[in-house]
């Protein structure tokens, strides 16, 4: 889905946002040994996640993007990202 206003004619702007849904499955449990004492991450052998952003397209040289991503696993994993990114090709 492609916005084009009609005052940016000719002005090479795009904007497409987007939704996206995940299931991440983790084959094995990953842990860490520190002095004889283990550290684990419990709740992330099975992640739904969901993220919505934006990308978007100023001009031919200058493009952003931006999204917000929700994770939720088992024994009360969470995890919640931003990101923002700017590109200008010279």
């Amino acid at each position: 889905m492609l916005e084009d206003q009609h005052g940016d004619d000719g002005k090479d702007r795009e904007f497409e946002p987007f939704i996206e849904a995940n299931w991440i499955h983790n084959t094995k449990n990953v842990s860490t040994n520190m002095d004889g004492a283990t550290v684990s991450q419990q709740g992330t052998k099975n992640i739904a996640e969901i993220k919505v952003g934006v990308e978007g397209q100023i001009n031919k040289q200058l493009n952003t993007w931006g999204n917000v991503g929700v994770q939720v696993g088992d024994a009360g994993y969470n995890d919640t990202a931003a990101m923002i990114g700017v590109k200008y090709n010279f």
